[in-house]
Protein backbone atom coordinates (compact mmCIF):
# COMPACT_ATOMS: atom_id res chain seq x y z
CA UNK A 1 0.00 0.00 0.00
CA UNK A 2 2.84 2.46 0.80
CA UNK A 3 4.37 1.63 -2.60
CA UNK A 4 1.08 2.44 -4.19
CA UNK A 5 0.40 5.86 -2.09
CA UNK A 6 4.43 6.83 -3.60
CA UNK A 7 3.39 6.14 -6.60
CA UNK A 8 0.08 7.95 -6.93
CA UNK A 9 2.18 11.29 -5.40
CA UNK A 10 5.19 10.57 -7.42
CA UNK A 11 2.77 10.58 -11.05
CA UNK A 12 1.16 13.69 -9.60
CA UNK A 13 4.34 15.42 -8.96
CA UNK A 14 5.37 15.06 -12.83
CA UNK A 15 1.50 15.69 -13.92
CA UNK A 16 2.03 19.26 -12.86
CA UNK A 17 5.52 19.38 -13.37
CA UNK A 18 4.80 18.44 -17.26
CA UNK A 19 1.71 20.95 -17.17
CA UNK A 20 3.74 23.42 -16.18
CA UNK A 21 6.90 23.06 -18.81
CA UNK A 22 4.43 22.75 -21.45
CA UNK A 23 1.94 25.61 -21.14
CA UNK A 24 4.76 27.96 -20.06
CA UNK A 25 7.54 27.31 -22.86
CA UNK A 26 5.97 25.41 -25.75
CA UNK A 27 1.84 24.91 -25.16
CA UNK A 28 2.31 21.64 -27.47
CA UNK A 29 -0.14 19.34 -26.42
CA UNK A 30 -0.58 16.21 -29.11
CA UNK A 31 -3.92 13.63 -28.40
CA UNK A 32 -5.69 10.45 -29.82
CA UNK A 33 -6.66 7.11 -29.34
CA UNK A 34 -5.00 3.66 -29.37
CA UNK A 35 -5.78 0.01 -29.25
CA UNK A 36 -3.18 -2.48 -27.72
CA UNK A 37 -3.44 -6.27 -27.62
CA UNK A 38 -1.44 -7.64 -25.54
CA UNK A 39 -0.16 -11.49 -23.68
CA UNK A 40 -0.24 -11.26 -20.28
CA UNK A 41 0.64 -13.60 -17.54
CA UNK A 42 0.86 -13.51 -14.04
CA UNK A 43 4.16 -14.36 -12.14
CA UNK A 44 3.92 -15.69 -8.75
CA UNK A 45 6.56 -16.64 -6.03
CA UNK A 46 4.42 -18.45 -3.34
CA UNK A 47 5.57 -21.29 -2.24
CA UNK A 48 3.96 -24.63 -4.58
CA UNK A 49 2.26 -21.85 -6.65
CA UNK A 50 2.89 -21.68 -10.38
CA UNK A 51 2.28 -19.68 -13.67
CA UNK A 52 0.37 -21.53 -16.18
CA UNK A 53 1.11 -19.82 -18.79
CA UNK A 54 0.32 -16.20 -20.90
CA UNK A 55 -3.47 -15.43 -21.86
CA UNK A 56 -4.24 -12.77 -24.75
CA UNK A 57 -5.73 -9.30 -23.52
CA UNK A 58 -6.37 -5.79 -24.91
CA UNK A 59 -6.67 -2.42 -23.75
CA UNK A 60 -7.80 0.12 -25.39
CA UNK A 61 -7.61 4.43 -24.75
CA UNK A 62 -6.58 7.94 -24.92
CA UNK A 63 -3.25 9.25 -25.69
CA UNK A 64 -1.99 12.95 -24.40
CA UNK A 65 1.79 14.15 -24.82
CA UNK A 66 2.45 17.06 -23.15
CA UNK A 67 5.67 18.48 -23.95
CA UNK A 68 8.33 20.14 -22.14
CA UNK A 69 11.26 20.35 -25.06
CA UNK A 70 10.93 19.67 -28.25
CA UNK A 71 12.22 16.09 -28.38
CA UNK A 72 10.61 15.62 -24.97
CA UNK A 73 7.37 14.67 -23.40
CA UNK A 74 5.46 13.27 -20.57
CA UNK A 75 2.62 11.20 -21.73
CA UNK A 76 -0.44 10.10 -20.02
CA UNK A 77 -4.00 9.07 -20.94
CA UNK A 78 -5.91 6.61 -19.64
CA UNK A 79 -6.23 2.65 -20.47
CA UNK A 80 -9.34 0.65 -20.09
CA UNK A 81 -7.18 -2.82 -19.82
CA UNK A 82 -8.20 -6.79 -19.39
CA UNK A 83 -5.33 -8.32 -18.23
CA UNK A 84 -5.39 -12.42 -18.35
CA UNK A 85 -3.15 -14.76 -16.75
CA UNK A 86 -3.36 -18.66 -15.40
CA UNK A 87 -1.76 -19.96 -12.10
CA UNK A 88 -1.92 -23.22 -9.83
CA UNK A 89 -1.64 -23.80 -6.09
CA UNK A 90 -2.98 -26.29 -3.58
CA UNK A 91 -6.54 -25.77 -2.28
CA UNK A 92 -9.29 -27.82 -0.47
CA UNK A 93 -12.88 -28.65 -1.88
CA UNK A 94 -15.12 -30.62 0.37
CA UNK A 95 -12.74 -31.34 2.74
CA UNK A 96 -10.64 -33.29 -0.42
CA UNK A 97 -6.89 -31.41 -0.62
CA UNK A 98 -5.78 -30.67 -4.42
CA UNK A 99 -4.94 -28.44 -6.84
CA UNK A 100 -6.95 -25.96 -8.23
CA UNK A 101 -5.93 -24.04 -11.98
CA UNK A 102 -7.26 -21.10 -11.90
CA UNK A 103 -7.68 -18.66 -15.06
CA UNK A 104 -7.73 -14.80 -14.54
CA UNK A 105 -10.04 -12.02 -16.18
CA UNK A 106 -8.46 -8.77 -14.57
CA UNK A 107 -9.69 -5.25 -16.27
CA UNK A 108 -8.08 -2.07 -14.69
CA UNK A 109 -8.73 1.57 -15.48
CA UNK A 110 -5.03 2.46 -16.24
CA UNK A 111 -3.26 6.08 -15.84
CA UNK A 112 0.11 6.06 -17.58
CA UNK A 113 3.22 8.29 -16.55
CA UNK A 114 5.70 8.30 -19.22
CA UNK A 115 8.65 9.89 -19.87
CA UNK A 116 8.74 9.85 -24.25
CA UNK A 117 11.93 10.73 -25.86
CA UNK A 118 12.09 10.89 -29.72
CA UNK A 119 14.66 11.26 -32.38
CA UNK A 120 14.49 13.61 -35.18
CA UNK A 121 12.73 12.93 -38.65
CA UNK A 122 14.85 9.62 -40.17
CA UNK A 123 12.91 10.00 -43.39
CA UNK A 124 9.32 9.90 -43.01
CA UNK A 125 9.66 8.34 -39.86
CA UNK A 126 10.40 9.56 -35.88
CA UNK A 127 10.84 7.06 -33.09
CA UNK A 128 10.72 7.16 -29.21
CA UNK A 129 11.09 5.45 -26.47
CA UNK A 130 9.26 5.53 -23.23
CA UNK A 131 9.77 4.36 -19.74
CA UNK A 132 7.58 5.05 -16.39
CA UNK A 133 5.19 3.61 -14.27
CA UNK A 134 1.16 2.54 -14.55
CA UNK A 135 -0.71 3.06 -11.70
CA UNK A 136 -4.12 1.22 -11.90
CA UNK A 137 -7.61 0.95 -9.90
CA UNK A 138 -9.85 -2.83 -10.70
CA UNK A 139 -12.57 -2.38 -12.21
CA UNK A 140 -13.40 -6.44 -12.06
CA UNK A 141 -12.26 -9.80 -11.87
CA UNK A 142 -13.29 -12.92 -12.70
CA UNK A 143 -11.99 -16.71 -12.16
CA UNK A 144 -12.61 -19.57 -14.18
CA UNK A 145 -11.55 -23.14 -11.68
CA UNK A 146 -10.70 -26.47 -12.65
CA UNK A 147 -10.05 -28.31 -8.98
CA UNK A 148 -8.21 -31.97 -9.08
CA UNK A 149 -8.50 -33.87 -6.15
CA UNK A 150 -5.87 -36.89 -5.44
CA UNK A 151 -7.68 -38.47 -2.74
CA UNK A 152 -10.23 -39.32 -3.70
CA UNK A 153 -9.77 -38.78 -7.26
CA UNK A 154 -11.98 -36.34 -8.42
CA UNK A 155 -12.71 -33.13 -10.66
CA UNK A 156 -14.69 -29.99 -9.92
CA UNK A 157 -15.10 -27.61 -12.66
CA UNK A 158 -16.44 -23.89 -12.04
CA UNK A 159 -17.43 -21.39 -14.68
CA UNK A 160 -16.51 -17.38 -14.73
CA UNK A 161 -17.71 -16.40 -11.38
CA UNK A 162 -16.94 -12.27 -9.86
CA UNK A 163 -13.99 -12.67 -7.12
CA UNK A 164 -13.66 -8.78 -6.70
CA UNK A 165 -13.37 -9.73 -2.89
CA UNK A 166 -10.30 -12.14 -3.75
CA UNK A 167 -8.38 -9.54 -5.79
CA UNK A 168 -6.52 -5.26 -4.97
CA UNK A 169 -8.63 -2.88 -5.91
CA UNK A 170 -4.98 -0.91 -6.70
CA UNK A 171 -2.25 -1.99 -8.75
CA UNK A 172 1.13 -0.45 -9.92
CA UNK A 173 2.98 -1.69 -13.29
CA UNK A 174 6.62 -0.04 -14.35
CA UNK A 175 6.64 0.70 -18.22
CA UNK A 176 9.44 0.34 -20.79
CA UNK A 177 8.90 0.60 -24.51
CA UNK A 178 9.68 1.91 -28.05
CA UNK A 179 7.73 2.89 -31.18
CA UNK A 180 7.88 4.67 -34.46
CA UNK A 181 5.48 7.84 -35.84
CA UNK A 182 4.46 8.30 -39.17
CA UNK A 183 2.97 11.23 -39.93
CA UNK A 184 -0.07 11.58 -42.66
CA UNK A 185 0.15 15.53 -42.67
CA UNK A 186 1.71 18.45 -40.35
CA UNK A 187 -0.66 17.42 -37.42
CA UNK A 188 -1.99 14.11 -37.98
CA UNK A 189 0.64 10.68 -37.33
CA UNK A 190 -0.06 7.26 -37.04
CA UNK A 191 1.81 5.21 -34.13
CA UNK A 192 2.96 1.90 -33.48
CA UNK A 193 4.86 0.36 -30.59
CA UNK A 194 5.39 -2.36 -28.15
CA UNK A 195 5.73 -2.12 -24.43
CA UNK A 196 6.82 -4.61 -21.58
CA UNK A 197 4.82 -3.86 -18.19
CA UNK A 198 6.13 -5.17 -15.71
CA UNK A 199 4.29 -5.50 -12.42
CA UNK A 200 5.49 -4.02 -9.27
CA UNK A 201 2.62 -4.76 -6.64
CA UNK A 202 0.22 -8.09 -5.69
CA UNK A 203 -3.03 -7.86 -7.46
CA UNK A 204 -3.95 -10.84 -5.36
CA UNK A 205 -5.27 -10.92 -1.58
CA UNK A 206 -5.90 -13.61 1.24
CA UNK A 207 -4.22 -17.08 2.46
CA UNK A 208 -4.39 -19.55 0.76
CA UNK A 209 -6.69 -22.38 2.47
CA UNK A 210 -4.36 -25.50 2.59
CA UNK A 211 -1.58 -23.90 4.70
CA UNK A 212 -2.55 -20.41 6.14
CA UNK A 213 0.71 -19.19 6.61
CA UNK A 214 1.36 -18.64 2.86
CA UNK A 215 -0.53 -15.74 1.24
CA UNK A 216 -1.94 -15.71 -2.10
CA UNK A 217 0.55 -13.79 -4.48
CA UNK A 218 0.41 -12.92 -8.60
CA UNK A 219 2.32 -9.97 -10.15
CA UNK A 220 0.99 -9.33 -13.95
CA UNK A 221 3.03 -9.16 -16.52
CA UNK A 222 2.46 -8.52 -19.98
CA UNK A 223 4.11 -7.25 -23.47
CA UNK A 224 1.43 -5.73 -25.54
CA UNK A 225 1.51 -3.46 -29.09
CA UNK A 226 0.20 -0.05 -29.87
CA UNK A 227 -1.46 0.94 -32.43
CA UNK A 228 -2.94 4.32 -32.28
CA UNK A 229 -3.49 7.58 -34.21
CA UNK A 230 -2.41 10.79 -32.60
CA UNK A 231 -3.48 14.45 -33.65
Amino acid sequence: MKLIQRTLLLALLLLFVSFTGAFAQYKSIAMGVKVSPNIGWLRTDAEDYSSEGAVPGISWGLITDFYFAENYAFSSGFNVTFHNGKISYPDIESFNIGVLNRQYRLKYIDIPMLIKMKTNDIGDFRFFGQIGLQPGVRIGSKAKDSFKSVTPPSTVNRDWRTIDSQTNLFRVSMVVGAGVEYPIDNSTALVAGINFLNGLSDVLKGDNEVDSTVEHHAVPNAFEITLGIIF
